[in-house]
């Protein structure tokens, strides 16, 4: 039918059927690169590097605008845990290694230095925002740092001659010498384990020979080069946990089946050959072991002269600290880091080690939610990493690099909020409340300032 006379017919709206561009991606990927080795601690122990060793130390204090911007702008989740975490050590710990370890005022508050990139959290998530990064750079980012983890262990190892090797102690030099595993590389190695954690979930999901032979070289780089025992036994058994979801999922009885099985064959084996071999087992050890097990005797020793040492901790010493902690110990070659919980409850007792304890189970809770939300490899991968750092702090202290964890926890609470607006949970729903006033949509240009 046609229009009557002199009647008008508004034309129809026109609605467009194409989807917003994503954001330039160049900018943002020139920041994960510049920011995310700074948030993941990787130049925080490189003495041999003096200058970014240095910058390492005060880049949280040169991260402070971001710090403020995701603390101010950024109504994040576990804000008021982080909080509790960053008092305790920022503020309580020289206290007590004031009255415990006779720090003055200046050394008590150097000893906090390696924790103040807990701040790191809230930073993470604001440089994510304001740089508008997506999912697939990020992932972009992490795998390239990945793969250039072990190319560069690679190339330092056949480059730089054996007469490199053992000139430091540790803790002063990567190169590393001892009688037990010779010359060994100590980089810091997250993104090459976020790497390997990639590549088993990718092969879970999508079975294929390259993953498969990725990972073996991995494992043969880090068995002849990196030689850290802890480190490659929890990440081989992480992988063998994600290479092995689709059976899993398929066949949850035979998997439990064979674990139980293998597990008690292999504990009937070990108590059946454990006479025999633990001699065998004390000398592959080596002085490693003998180091630790003197350090966990005279730290019990101390500790138990005043139980509020074991509430409060004693907080913790410096290299500038007029009275070293091996002073007060009167033991050479102690560090709280050697000794997992026990050290950590040694520095921040009992309740500072619940609190770091409560912040980690945060990541891994926050990185779980987004791997359901969307089960990406990389997102296994980062749930996988918190694991990784869980299983490996009997004997790895939590506090060795702190950003690691805060900044896992970062991705994924920015993650969540990028993958779905409505979160099938009550604590899920709430959290992503809080982030969707703050954090705008994918082809939102609100300002952040």
């Amino acid at each position: 039918m046609g229009a009557e006379p002199g009647v008008t017919v508004p034309e129809r709206p026109r609605t467009s059927v194409v989807a917003e561009a994503p954001p330039p991606q160049f900018g943002a990927t020139l920041a994960l690169i510049f920011l995310l080795p700074l948030y993941f601690q990787v130049f925080q122990y490189l003495a041999d590097l003096p200058l970014l060793w240095a910058f390492a130390k005060v880049s949280p204090l040169l991260l402070a605008p971001l710090v403020l911007l995701g603390l101010l702008r950024l109504r994040l989740p576990h804000t008021g845990l982080t909080f509790l975490v960053l008092l305790y050590v920022l503020l309580a710990a020289p206290i007590l290694s004031m009255l415990q370890l006779q720090n003055d005022l200046v050394e008590g508050l150097g000893s906090t230095v390696k924790v103040w990139s807990l701040t790191f959290y809230f930073a993470a998530v604001a440089s994510l925002v304001a740089f508008r990064v997506t999912e697939a750079t990020l992932t972009r980012v992490l795998l390239g740092f990945a793969l250039s983890s072990f190319v560069l262990l690679w190339v330092l190892w056949v480059t730089v001659p054996a007469s490199m090797y053992g000139l430091k102690p540790a803790g002063q030099t990567i190169f590393l010498w001892d009688q037990e595993r010779e010359e060994r590389l100590l980089l810091p190695f997250a993104f090459g384990l976020i790497g390997v954690f990639w590549l088993a979930r990718r092969f879970a999901q999508r079975p294929a020979v390259w993953p498969v032979l990725l990972i073996i070289l991995a494992f043969v780089l880090m068995f002849t080069i990196l030689k850290y025992r802890t480190v490659i036994a929890a990440t081989a058994l992480i992988v063998l946990w994600g290479m092995s979801e689709g059976f899993r999922r398929r066949a949850p009885t035979l998997f439990w089946g064979l674990v139980l099985g293998g597990g008690a064959l292999g504990a009937a084996a070990l108590l059946i050959l454990s006479s025999l071999v633990v001699g065998t087992v004390q000398e592959s050890l080596g002085g490693s072991l003998l180091v630790r097990q003197n350090s966990t005797k005279v730290l019990l020793q101390f500790l138990g002269e005043d139980p509020i040492r074991w509430v409060f901790g004693v907080g913790g010493t410096t290299e500038i600290s007029r009275i070293g902690i091996t002073d007060i110990l009167r033991t050479r070659d102690f560090f709280f880091a050697d000794l997992g919980w026990l050290g950590l409850i040694g520095e921040y007792g009992v309740i500072g080690s619940l609190l770091l304890l409560l912040l980690h189970l945060a990541a891994l809770l926050e990185t779980r939610r987004a791997a359901k939300l969307s089960p990406t490899p990389m997102r296994q991968a980062l749930q996988d990493f918190v694991v990784y750092v869980l299983a490996t702090s009997v004997v790895l202290s939590l506090v060795l690099t702190p950003g690691q964890i805060v900044t896992v926890l970062a991705i994924a609470v920015w993650m969540q909020r990028a993958a779905s607006p409505d979160l099938p949970h009550g604590g899920q729903r709430q959290a992503q409340s809080r982030l969707k006033s703050a954090v705008p949509e994918p082809g939102e240009r609100r300002a952040i300032a």
